[in-house]
């Protein structure tokens, strides 16, 4: 059996995703720059006539009278001299307020060597998930070593674990399993970002006995060493591939899926190399993994489904495109100036306008030699997302497998099609989405994600992969 745990490096990777890793050292506080609050003002102004521009929904989830209180509220917070550490969190609201896994306002971009170069200024404690109450340490990187892994930190400097959720979860949309994901992830950036800074007063439970503790900040030369110290007392954790097949005893096969990138051609030799094994050795069960896949390419997720089903579907209930000269500029620069030859229908739209469509009618898969005709059962969970999740709903509204795990990381009415933009004076980069997808069943007012038929929750703490154990047992 797999051990299906995240590698400790790449949650450590994931610490400081945004911006990369490796920005030089500089002495950030005689080179930050100040803005004023008329460029921070025009910031906000070009943000929020852009997303307008390009979105086909932005008031879905808030509407326009609440988006322009929250406009003035934003405004109010910004003055003279602030810098981009300053305006960030103020200003990422705006984004956040959209509610959408794809809508993201950056980091600015000399963070981390702020982070690297400035001495002892990190949070020194990695955190596995947040249980609804409490984060659930992972590993403790600071000189004192106070954590253990499996402690549950209720609050820090007073603030308990839930308000502090809240708080961080203010720049960015989603799911809440997704924003809980994320600011697990990244909470070393979010609590500098946010000024909640060390020394930090931490209430935390282990045992079921309330403890207490005051956690320094380190550097990041020492928090690398510390992590790479006390890894060996972690369990051993095996790296990521984007695919994995084998089979896990007689008649049950495995598939992980853990993106949706390859090259289509490429991918469906992969799949006719699985399915012809797993058709010699009948195998009777066919797991497939999605935990980990955060999409890609949807027309692989119809590809796969060729495989496990002849029946009738379709992977989506139609879109909803906005068309807007920003993404014209972004699509003819990807389409290396052939846009307007290559989408025509797009290019020749009057921006402003959505172009919609209903959606194919359900079809059968072509016919498939390789077909799987035994039991399928696919595991998804918060990190199921994008075109994965798109897959998974496709399952589940056509019922064309049993879904094991717990609930996808987005909504299967989602948003998408990415457009990566610039504020003109702070420089911040946001991203947003151009297109609004609708479920394969077509209803558009279902807003939950994709939810399993069992679900099954792991233990981010045991070496065991619950999920993947009750799979083998079905």
């Amino acid at each position: 059996m797999f051990d299906m745990k995240l590698p400790l490096l790449l949650l450590l990777m994931m610490v400081l995703p945004v911006v990369g890793l490796s920005a030089k050292k500089r002495d950030t506080l005689a080179t930050e720059k100040h803005y004023s609050k008329h460029q921070l003002a025009e910031d906000v102004k070009y943000l929020v006539a852009t997303v307008a521009d390009v979105h086909p929904d932005m008031y879905h989830s808030i509407s326009k009278a609440s988006y322009s209180r929250l406009i003035d509220s934003v405004l109010a917070g910004l003055h003279d001299g602030m810098t981009a550490k300053e305006a960030w969190p103020i200003m990422a609201r705006l984004i956040g307020a959209l509610n959408e896994g794809h809508s993201v306002f950056n980091y600015p971009e000399s963070l981390v060597g702020e982070l690297k170069a400035g001495g002892n200024l990190l949070f020194p404690v990695l955190i596995r998930e947040f249980n609804g109450s409490e984060f659930i340490v992972r590993l403790d990187a600071s000189a004192g070593d106070k954590l253990k892994p499996g402690d549950a930190i209720i609050s820090i400097n007073g603030i308990t674990t839930e308000k502090l959720m809240g708080k961080l979860g203010g720049y960015a949309g989603g799911l809440p399993q997704y924003k809980a994901l994320d600011i697990c992830r990244n909470l070393i950036v979010y609590l500098h970002l946010y000024g909640v800074n060390g020394p930090w007063h931490i209430r935390y439970l282990r045992n079921n006995q309330v403890d207490s503790a005051v956690v320094n900040p380190v550097s990041w030369a020492d928090f690398r060493s510390n992590i790479a110290a006390r890894a060996k007392d972690l369990p051993k954790i095996k790296p990521i591939a984007d695919h994995q097949f084998d089979f896990l005893n007689t008649d049950k096969a495995y598939l992980a899926l853990n993106t949706l990138t390859a090259e289509p051609a490429v991918f469906k030799r992969f799949l006719d190399s699985c399915f012809t094994s797993i058709k010699n050795k009948q195998a009777k069960v066919l797991i497939i993994d999605l935990r980990k896949n955060g999409g890609g390419n949807s027309a692989l997720a119809e590809m796969l489904l060729g495989y496990i089903t002849d029946r009738p579907f379709r992977m989506t209930g139609g879109v909803k495109w906005k068309v807007s000269q920003e993404y014209k500029d972004q699509l003819n620069e990807k389409l290396k100036g052939e846009g307007p030859q290559t989408m025509a229908y797009y290019f020749n739209a009057i921006n402003g306008t959505t172009i919609s469509n209903s959606g194919d009618k359900p079809a059968r898969p072509i016919f498939n030699d390789l077909l799987f005709k035994g039991n399928v059962l696919v595991l998804i969970g918060p990190h199921t997302f994008s075109s994965a999740n798109m897959l998974a709903n496709t399952i589940q509204d056509y019922k064309l497998a049993t879904l094991v795990g717990e609930p996808s990381g987005e909504p299967a009415n989602d948003y998408g099609e990415l457009i990566f933009l610039k504020l003109p004076n702070t420089g911040f980069t946001f991203t947003t989405s151009t297109k609004q997808f609708i479920r394969a069943n077509g209803n558009t007012n279902d807003q939950h994600p994709v939810m399993p038929d069992f679900m099954v929750k792991d233990n981010p703490l045991t070496p065991a992969d619950e999920v993947l154990d009750f799979a083998l047992a079905k």
